[in-house]
């Protein structure tokens, strides 16, 4: 009986770690081609006049396969085969809820081209506790209150969406105790929100990576709210913002700004935070009022570019010229994360097969 639970254990471990390695970088560096992009199909939408609320939690009755049943999505929910939501027009405008909620869910799905009109006080797309989405080629209609909101959601991927005209947000990642990680936010028109295009929010929300947006015209183009950490916002263009193009939050610590592009706004940025780099060490961001020269015409500026605010940040190598849009490397932490839980796997397997070995020995 041992033998065979050893056996067991060591066969699960190997199939865990074969699966691993190829399936996360797979899934989350290689979603557009960035060359290549596209808005909102033509075509006509089914239009749905009722809040959606698919819940994979154990024993839930509206869960993927109640949705499949329904006619909200096709696909299995695998790597290969994700569930997709797709060509439908969330038209819950007067219901006091999000047009669209994936709960409790760890199964691979893809929203794409669909139109979202709801309240002014939640979002188009609401992913809560929910990891392995895809939300691509979607908008929203004014005043909506934001169309895409993440909230104690992880790695999932939000790009080449028109986050546009939120009555609150554009895009909202918010989270506690470290529960809104690794989400990659990418390539998004988000423009005219009345309070904060991109938003992060709160101390849950660590290692999420912004990257390749176009924010223009809200109060504030990027906020990044208290005790969030370890952020990255790069190759970002912030522009026309009314108040700040963008705002690091007190307790907000050890975030990454670089290879952004400011021109236009009221304040282009403001420092509250907690060690805060504002460059990589060798290139930073492009200001439009920066005046320092440039000698040794290295496109980096002589000077550095003082930060507003109390952590009295600098950007060490501010940017001669704008940068070239930024194309998605992957999300931060993803390799790592990958390369722990396979070596893991692994290891559990290596030393039931020794035991296994050794035990033979002796018998």
């Amino acid at each position: 009986m041992r033998k065979m639970r050893n056996r067991t254990y060591l066969i699960i471990s190997l199939v865990i770690s074969s699966i691993l390695l190829p399936s996360f970088p797979a899934f989350y560096s290689n979603k557009v081609n960035i060359s290549n992009l596209n808005f909102l199909k033509t075509s006509a939408l089914t239009e749905i006049n009722t809040t959606i609320i698919i819940d994979d939690f154990p024993g839930s009755s509206t869960n993927w396969t109640w949705a499949k049943d329904q006619g909200y999505c096709t696909g299995s929910g695998t790597l290969g085969d994700p569930y997709i939501i797709a060509d439908l027009f969330f038209n819950t405008s007067t219901i006091f809820d999000n047009c669209l909620s994936i709960r409790n869910s760890l199964k691979y799905f893809i929203i794409r081209d669909c139109k979202f009109k709801g309240s002014y006080s939640y979002g188009g797309i609401q992913l809560f506790n929910t990891s392995f989405g895809s939300i691509t080629n979607n908008m929203m209609y004014p005043s909506t209150g934001a169309l895409v909101w993440l909230l104690n959601a992880s790695y999932n991927v939000v790009y080449d969406n028109n986050a546009s005209a939120g009555y609150y947000y554009g895009i909202l990642i918010e989270g506690s105790s470290g529960y809104a990680k690794m989400n990659h936010v990418y390539d998004n028109l988000v423009i005219n929100n009345y309070q904060v295009g991109i938003q992060l929010m709160s101390a849950g929300c660590i290692l999420n990576r912004i990257e390749g947006n176009t924010v223009y015209n809200s109060d504030v183009g990027i906020q990044i709210g208290s005790s969030t950490k370890n952020n990255t916002i790069v190759g970002n263009r912030i522009g026309n913002n009314t108040i700040r193009g963008i705002s690091v939050l007190s307790a907000s610590e050890s975030n990454n700004i670089y290879s952004n592009c400011f021109f236009n706004n009221t304040l282009h940025a403001l420092d509250d935070g907690i060690n805060n780099k504002w460059d990589d060490g060798s290139k930073g961001n492009y200001w439009d009022n920066y005046t320092g020269l440039d000698a040794n015409n290295d496109g980096i500026g002589d000077i550095p570019y003082n930060i507003t605010g109390i952590a009295g940040s600098q950007d060490n190598y501010p940017l001669m010229n704008c940068p070239a849009p930024s194309i998605p490397q992957g999300i931060p932490g993803y390799e790592l994360y990958t390369f722990v839980l396979t070596c893991v796997f692994t290891m559990i397997g290596v030393v039931l097969f020794t035991r296994k070995k050794k035990q033979q020995k002796f018998n």
